[in-house]
């Protein structure tokens, strides 16, 4: 796997996924183009790093950005109000599709989410599964944007690879390493019921590493694959990895009747759109226990994950010394 000399663009370049991907194209001697829209942010990456001031839902600024490019990683987000990932997510791959199509980029790799099954299936889930995004807007908007990604791709010829990442943590991880470890550090740790349910950890490294076998292996052509651990851990192991980083082991179960009740009124209360809708669910997710299938990406592409949980709090650990999260 050789990217040497190779002109690419990473889309997010600025965050967490996005910039992981843009230093380690950047040491495989990439010529790397980093989609940047707030400048100051930008500040991690090394002067090789080529950055180009743009955004996703500018159409002008992608085709510039695209020009020349033999890969495209599409891993610009929105995790905010529905607006905004309309216009991001939806909107915005639209118009990376289509820059990639006109440039005739090799392969464009576009970053989507497990989210996409929303909280329904109650059993190990593959990839020819039908997308349920349920009313969260973050997993409606990802599911709106792999169709996008499938017509947009299929029309212009371009081909493309679709991965489905589950919880990215690791250095830098704004969700599943700060927040989650801020909650774990509490002691004891509170969580619904006994935390058996299946958890989706994947360090972020592995995530790049599978961006980057995507990039170029001939059988993830117009493919998705989920990109999770196998057999799934559970919420007890992962957020009790952090609560031993933090120097203990206490777990405060919170009564599952207690939750799901808060969760009801939250349904009724919500407007018919609203997030709350899924509150039940959602709860009732956090305990089952089930796996994204990573058969398809083993058997297709020769692989899947390297960083096991342990190894992968492992390495976070330093980074939270850095950020001051962890004495």
């Amino acid at each position: 796997m050789s990217f040497q000399d190779q002109q690419v663009l990473v889309t997010g370049a600025t965050g967490f996924l996005g910039g992981t991907l843009a230093l380690k194209l950047a040491s495989l001697g990439a010529k790397v183009r980093a989609l940047v829209r707030t400048p100051e942010k930008a500040g991690f990456l090394p002067p090789e790093v080529e950055r180009f001031h743009g955004d996703v839902t500018d159409a002008d600024a992608m085709r510039r950005a695209c020009a020349g490019c033999s890969v495209v990683f599409h891993a610009a987000a929105s995790f905010t109000d529905m607006p905004s990932q309309i216009a991001i997510n939806v909107e915005g791959t639209r118009t990376v599709m289509l820059a990639a199509g006109e440039a005739r980029v090799e392969r464009i790799v576009h970053v989507s989410s497990i989210a996409v099954y929303g909280s329904a299936y109650p059993y190990d889930v593959t990839e020819e599964m039908r997308l349920a995004p349920g009313a969260m807007p973050y997993a409606i908007t990802k599911a709106r944007a792999e169709a996008i990604v499938h017509e947009v791709g299929g029309r212009c010829g371009l081909s493309y690879t679709i991965i489905r990442p589950g919880m990215i943590y690791g250095r830098r991880g704004a969700l599943w390493t700060d927040a989650l470890f801020k909650l774990a550090r509490l002691n004891p740790t509170p969580f619904v019921g006994d935390g058996s349910g299946s958890a989706f950890p994947i360090h972020v490294d592995d995530v790049v590493d599978f961006m980057l076998v995507a990039a170029q292996h001939p059988n993830a052509h117009n493919e998705a694959f989920h990109c999770t651990p196998d057999p799934s851990v559970t919420w007890r192991e992962f957020v009790g990895s952090y609560s031993r980083l933090a120097g203990h082991d206490n777990w405060l179960p919170i009564p599952p009747p207690l939750v799901f009740g808060a969760a009801g009124i939250a349904q009724l209360l919500s407007p018919r759109d609203g997030v709350g809708r899924e509150a039940p669910d959602a709860v009732q997710f956090l305990r089952r226990f089930i796996t994204f299938k990573m058969t398809k990406a083993r058997d297709l592409l020769g692989w899947q994950p390297k960083i096991d949980l342990p190894t992968g709090i492992a390495l976070t650990a330093d980074y939270l010394r850095e950020a001051g999260l962890l004495t």
